[in-house]
């Protein structure tokens, strides 16, 4: 039996633990340039090749959290998450004290995996938490919970330059770590609902999901989406220290730093974290995911109010926010202006705002008695994005010499197919029961 107060302390766990995500999830986007002239992720690929890993755990997270949230129950697998996260945090942590980077990268490896496993376990049960709470109003309850991820998002890198100078690398990941184990406290001391389905699980309702075309078309949308936002996340502070006509228009000679990348890592780390013209290049860029974080969240807030108040139809909600996406990345990825590109990736995170907490919602009301399953299912499909597009990045990036703006077009290429797909969904007839 519910209570309102047991419905708030549960909304809490679940807003706090997506908020979580959300430092997580800018964690890579925020180190990886560090990472990268440290020595720890050499090379382009080498990064690719840790999106890969990370997003690999990812999507073992969603197919394995469905059926144990259904059977299981939400607990299980937020503490599951809770604890994967604390311990690729304390596993990065001691890699970059302790490790030197040359034999350091598959440790740096596994942490990615476990990071990947733990944190989408929380991404899978938060949000069948606040369905459950929520269920009269779970369109617009989802999109208040991620507001929750945008805050994270933003959060993480407008402090990460002050903690590395506090502490390092491994004070940034001993203080997520620190957060982190406050959502397993949390989870521990709260009062859960029963599993939904603790007997048996009904699996001709999951198959019957699974044949509807318009489930198919919701997923891959959200598989572009995802790989779309997340690459976002992971690339754009490289890009805007690397890119040389971004560099140029800022006053600075590119062809040095690719020289100093080659010969001198160590200098090229120096300059961002002690030249002052440097610090300011670092600075504007970890400020301008942070915009692109809050305009994440502001787009999410709005599309609530719409979903919620005025009735907006959701499925024209999601085609409007793809349109948006497509045309502001094509113009932050081809500029040779840092100001441009800023206030694209701000009208990038306005229009992404509403696509996955409405795709989710979506989802669950698909099939209502295996709800958790549809979420993490449609989910599991979407974050699948991550094996291909922010990997793809680095691997087109390091094909072309480094040209990072070459392999950013992937990411307005996926954009542009979530619109064509977002559209057609939406022209389908809107019965929302698979």
């Amino acid at each position: 039996m519910r209570t309102a107060s047991n419905s708030f302390v549960l909304m809490f766990v679940a807003f706090f633990g997506i908020f979580v995500y959300g430092l997580l999830a800018a964690l890579p986007g925020s180190v990886l340039p560090t990472l990268e002239r440290g020595g720890f992720l050499p090379t382009d690929t080498a990064i690719g090749n840790f999106l890969l890993i990370n997003a690999v755990g990812a999507v073992l997270a969603y197919l394995a959290s469905g059926p144990v949230i259904d059977r299981l129950g939400k607990r299980t697998a937020l503490l599951f998450g809770a604890l994967g996260v604390i311990a690729s945090l304390a596993l990065f942590a001691v890699t970059v004290t302790r490790v030197e980077p040359q034999s350091a990268l598959g440790l740096v490896l596994a942490g990615a995996f476990i990071l990947g496993l733990g944190a989408n376990a929380i991404v899978s049960a938060g949000h069948a938490l606040v369905a459950y709470v929520a269920s009269s109003w779970r369109h617009a309850a989802l999109n208040l919970l991620d507001i929750c991820f945008g805050l994270g998002l933003a959060s993480l890198p407008l402090v990460v330059q002050v903690l590395q100078r506090g502490g390092g690398l491994g004070l940034i990941f001993w203080s997520l770590a620190g957060i982190a184990g406050l959502l397993l406290l949390f989870v521990l001391t709260s009062r859960f609902p029963p599993a939904d389905h603790a007997e048996t699980f009904p699996t001709h309702e999951a198959a019957h999901l699974l044949r509807h075309p318009r489930f198919w078309l919701l997923a891959l949308a959200l598989f572009m989406y995802v790989g779309a936002e997340v690459s976002v996340g992971k690339w754009v502070v490289t890009y805007m220290e690397r890119d040389p006509q971004l560099l140029a228009g800022m006053g600075l000679d590119a062809s040095r730093f690719q020289e100093m990348a080659r010969t001198a890592p160590e200098s090229l780390s120096r300059f961002f974290e002690q030249d002052v013209k440097g610090i300011e290049v670092a600075t504007y860029a970890l400020r301008t995911l942070s915009l692109f974080a809050f305009a994440l969240l502001a787009g999410r807030l709005v599309s609530s109010v719409l979903l919620g108040v005025l009735k907006v139809d959701s499925l024209w909600l999601l085609a409007a926010g793809s349109a948006i996406t497509a045309a502001a990345l094509a113009v932050a990825f081809t500029t040779n202006d840092a100001g441009t590109v800023r206030w694209g990736l701000i009208a990038t995170g306005f229009g992404m705002g509403p696509i996955f907490p409405t795709s989710v919602g979506l989802a669950s009301v698909m099939a209502p008695r295996i709800a958790g399953t549809a979420m993490s299912l449609v989910m599991g499909v979407g974050f699948a994005g991550l094996l291909l597009i922010p990997p793809a990045v680095g691997y087109v990036s390091d094909a072309r010499g480094g040209d990072l703006r070459a392999g950013l077009l992937v990411v307005l290429a996926a954009a542009i197919v979530m619109l064509v797909l977002h559209v057609a969904l939406a022209m389908r007839p809107h019965d929302e029961h698979a």
